[in-house]
């Protein structure tokens, strides 16, 4: 899955969500798996705590994808696969 394809995706749950409310949610393809983070507090780093638990889902080395808010109308997408990682801000309309 590329970046792009999960700012889509991401985009839509925005579109009925609202963004106001809107929790790290990543994605791991290969096993069709989708989650969220609920329950993270509002003083923690949302970057790292969201790479953290993402990181703690995948499997020898997966690729898996991690969205979370980085601003009032920007959400971050990191991508890894074993060692490998990219990331790009998008906005959210």
């Amino acid at each position: 899955m590329t970046l792009d394809e999960f700012a889509t995706l991401t985009r839509r749950v925005i579109a009925e969500d609202g963004f106001d409310d809107y929790a790290p949610t990543a994605v791991y393809p290969d096993r069709r798996h989708l989650q969220v983070l609920t329950g993270l507090p509002g003083t923690e780093d949302t970057e790292k705590a969201a790479l953290e638990w993402a990181a703690k889902d995948a499997q020898n080395g997966e690729e898996y994808l991690v969205a979370f808010k980085v601003g009032s109308d920007r959400f971050k997408i990191v991508r890894r696969i074993g060692p490998f990682s990219e990331d790009e801000i998008f906005k959210i309309g």
